[in-house]
């Protein structure tokens, strides 16, 4: 028998500011419920497993969380940044949180104009 895994909900809140030519900076804050979560890296690209479409550039921000631990409840925003380079083809980006490899919460902004 094996456990089923936890499903996590996180809030995602994405700001996209433009930092110059073609470049915006994407904040990603990601709120937090317990102190099993640890946050990791933030890159370009979707979380595994998840499909997008072609129209929208996409960043993930990791976190790995302690199963099976006892765990602290406390509320918490962590935030995480990274440079996104605009595409007409592209005009709007979805920041993902993800947990332990699967998606757990997004946010979606179009690119602002200069």
């Amino acid at each position: 028998m094996t456990a089923e895994a936890k499903v996590h909900n996180l809030k995602v809140v994405l700001e996209l500011k433009w930092a110059q030519g073609n470049d915006y900076d994407a904040k990603v804050s990601v709120t937090i419920t317990d102190s099993c979560y640890h946050p990791g890296d933030i890159k370009i690209g979707l979380p595994p497993g998840e499909v997008g479409i072609p129209e929208v550039e996409y960043v993930t921000f990791s976190f790995t969380h302690d199963e099976g631990k006892v765990c602290s409840d406390i509320t918490k925003t962590v935030d995480k940044a990274i440079r996104v380079p605009f595409s007409s083809a592209k005009p709007k980006l979805t920041a993902f949180a993800s947990v332990n490899g699967k998606a757990a919460g997004s946010d979606t902004k179009p690119f602002p104009r200069k």
